[in-house]
């Protein structure tokens, strides 16, 4: 692996990173993950967390076989469409699709990445819909982007999360009780949709702060499509206190909203 710039070296001592680090080592690692990135670093962010992933101890550096297997040019199981410097097409797509369900060769599983998912087209996401949704055993897949506006349907099959530095001073938590909610409402009505969404934000990152990459996966999908559609703040404030307060699956409320 490349020399960690010093953005990485903020990454990797983040809360984000550690939270996401001691879910990986439980076993709890996520079948396809979305990870925003800055520009410049998503290569040293892929083989950060492929370590992770593809270690039999999870811990990237245990010294198994797995780990003795890491190459200059990466991992004989990380599969990869795309680069940093250029953006995957269908048929990049497809060749990494079918070779995750392939044996892996020191690895438990593989691990499919894709760079640019934020700039893909629409025939090369969708032809990754599936393998997102139900990986092959002991698979799991990186989306790399390095800005929030993927696809919805890659972003509801995925764990989302923001390694962006300049967006984690904004990170705060949503209200915890009945007399937070009550004021958060009365305020909410008062505030701009640009508003909204950049306060909704930060809970997503506050979330992610604290293990809860589903949760704040359900805020940042809801915040996507509010967006796209132009959603009334009114709409979005009601969706954002069922998703937090009431627990509705952000499936069923992105249902009715597209």
């Amino acid at each position: 692996m490349s020399d960690i710039s010093p953005v990485l070296n903020e990454i990797s001592s983040s809360r984000q990173w550690k939270d996401l680090r001691e879910t990986l080592a439980s076993g709890g690692a996520p079948g396809a993950l979305l990870a925003i990135v800055g520009s410049g670093w998503a290569r040293d962010f892929r083989d950060m967390y492929a370590r992770l992933v593809l270690c039999d101890g999870g811990s990237g550096s245990d010294g198994c076989a797995s780990c003795r297997s890491w190459m200059d040019d990466g991992h004989p199981d990380m599969l990869v469409a795309g680069s940093g410097d250029g953006t995957p097409g269908i048929a990049d797509c497809v060749e990494m699709r079918a070779a995750m369900s392939l044996k892996p060769f020191f690895a438990r599983g593989r691990l499919g990445v894709v760079h640019s998912v934020d700039a893909i087209s629409l025939p090369a996401a969708n032809s990754l819909l599936k393998i997102a949704e139900e990986p092959p055993a002991g698979g799991h897949l990186l989306f790399l982007a390095e800005e929030d506006n993927v696809i919805s349907t890659i972003r509801s099959r995925s764990w989302t999360v923001s390694f962006k530095p300049e967006e984690a001073a904004g990170d705060s938590p949503p209200p915890a009780t009945p007399a937070e909610w009550a004021a958060w409402i009365e305020r909410a009505g008062k505030l701009s949709a640009d508003e909204l969404a950049s306060e909704a934000d930060g809970w997503a990152g506050w979330l992610c702060g604290r293990g809860e990459f589903r949760l704040a996966a359900s805020v940042r999908n809801l915040l996507y499509v509010s967006k796209r559609r132009r959603l009334p703040v009114s709409m979005v404030q009601d969706a954002l206190e069922a998703i937090l307060r009431e627990g509705v699956p952000v499936g069923q409320i992105l249902g009715d909203l597209r």
